[in-house]
C-alpha cells in the first residue's frame, strides 16, 4: 500500500510560550497544523477502509467455514446412519435365509466400496440405499475440500487485516497528534485573547456608580434653568450650586465654592473621567461643571448662558476630582 506516502513528512508545530508571538503569528501556525489534519486526514480514512474491506472478508470466510463445517457432518452422519440401516437389513435377510453369508453381513464394513460390492446379495432397495451413503460420503469429501480452500483462503485474508489494522492504527495516531497540535494552538490563542481582555478590562475606568449616575441625572434635568450667583436651587443656579445640589441627591455634602470642591474630592486624570466627576477651569479655579461622559459637561454656566451642556474643552481645563 502507497499509505506511507500520505503519512510521512508531517512536522509537527511546536507549541512556544504564550507571549512568544502576536496572535497574527500564532494564527498562521494554527492555519499551518490545520492543513496538515487535512494532509494526513483523507490517507487515514482510506487506511480505514481497507481494513474494513479486509475484515468483512475475514467475517465472511468465517461463517463459510462455520456452514461448510455443518453441512459436512450432516452428510457424514447421514452416511453413517443409512450404512448402519443397510448393515442391519443385510444381516437380517441372510438370518431369514440362513445362508451363511450371516457372518459377513454381520462385519459389513462403512467403507461404500465394499457395501456396493455386496448388491448382489442384497434387495434393490438396500442397493439404493448403500448407493445413498456413496453419495453422501462424496458430498462430505466434495465439502472438506472446498473448506480446505476457504481456510486457506482465511489464513491469507486475516495476516493482510492484521496488517491493514496496523497500518490504519498508525494513520490514526498521525491525525490525532496533528490534531492535538491545532487543539493546542487554538487553546493558546484563546488563552492570550482572555488575558489581553482581562487587561483591557483592568485599564478600563470603571463605570459609574449608582450615586454618580443618579447626581448626573439631577444636573441634567437642570439644563435651561437660569444661572444665580450664589443659588443652588431649585429654579436656579450657580456653577458651584449645581454641583453642590447634584450630589447632596445622593448624601454627598460638597462646599459651595469651586475651589474648595476641588480640593474636597479625589483628583483623577483626564483620561479616567467617569460621568459624575467634577471638572474644573481657569487658573486659579473660578468654573466647575459635572461630567456625563462622552466629552461633556453639564454646567451653569453664566447669566446669559444659564444650565447647559458644554463641551469638556470649550473652557480653559484645569482637572477634575471625584466626590465620596
Amino acid at each position: 500500500m502507497a499509505l506511507a506516502l500520505g503519512l510521512t513528512g508531517l512536522g509537527v508545530v511546536q507549541a512556544a510560550p504564550a507571549t512568544a508571538a502576536p496572535d497574527d503569528k500564532l494564527k498562521t501556525r494554527i492555519d499551518a497544523a490545520q492543513a496538515a489534519v487535512d494532509d494526513v486526514a483523507p490517507a487515514a480514512a482510506a487506511a480505514e477502509r481497507r481494513h474494513d474491506r479486509a475484515q468483512a472478508l475475514v467475517t465472511r470466510d468465517s461463517k463459510r467455514v462455520k456452514a461448510l463445517t455443518k453441512r459436512i457432518v450432516r452428510a457424514k452422519t447421514l452416511a453413517e446412519t443409512v450404512r448402519e440401516q443397510v448393515a442391519a437389513d443385510v444381516l437380517a435377510e441372510h438370518q431369514v435365509t440362513g445362508g451363511a453369508a450371516a457372518p459377513a453381513a454381520r462385519s459389513l464394513p462403512a467403507d461404500s466400496e465394499v457395501l456396493l460390492s455386496n448388491v448382489s446379495v442384497v434387495s434393490e432397495d438396500t442397493d439404493g440405499r448403500i448407493e445413498q451413503v456413496a453419495q453422501s460420503l462424496a458430498t462430505a469429501q466434495q465439502l472438506t475440500q472446498r473448506r480446505a480452500h476457504v481456510r486457506e483462503a482465511l489464513v491469507d485474508q486475516r495476516a493482510t487485516a492484521k496488517k491493514l489494522a496496523a497500518r490504519e492504527a498508525t494513520a490514526a495516531g498521525v491525525v490525532d497528534r496533528a490534531q492535538g497540535e491545532v487543539d493546542a494552538l487554538e487553546a493558546e490563542l484563546a488563552e492570550r485573547q482572555e488575558e489581553r481582555e482581562a487587561e483591557q478590562a483592568a485599564a478600563a475606568p470603571a463605570a459609574p456608580d449608582g450615586s454618580a449616575s443618579s447626581a448626573v441625572s439631577y444636573a441634567m434635568a437642570q439644563v435651561g434653568k437660569s444661572y444665580v450667583w450664589g443659588a443652588s436651587g431649585p429654579s436656579s443656579f450657580d456653577c458651584s450650586g449645581l454641583t453642590m445640589a447634584a450630589w447632596a441627591t445622593q448624601g454627598v455634602s460638597l462646599p459651595h465654592n469651586s475651589g474648595a470642591q476641588y480640593a474636597s474630592g479625589t483628583p483623577v486624570s483626564e483620561s479616567e473621567l467617569q460621568p459624575g466627576d467634577l471638572v474644573f477651569y481657569y487658573s486659579p479655579i473660578s468654573h466647575v461643571g459635572l461630567y456625563v461622559g462622552n466629552g461633556q459637561v453639564v454646567n451653569a454656566l453664566n447669566p446669559g448662558s444659564g444650565v447647559q451642556v458644554s463641551g469638556l474643552h470649550d473652557m480653559p481645563y484645569s482637572g477634575a476630582v471625584r466626590p465620596g
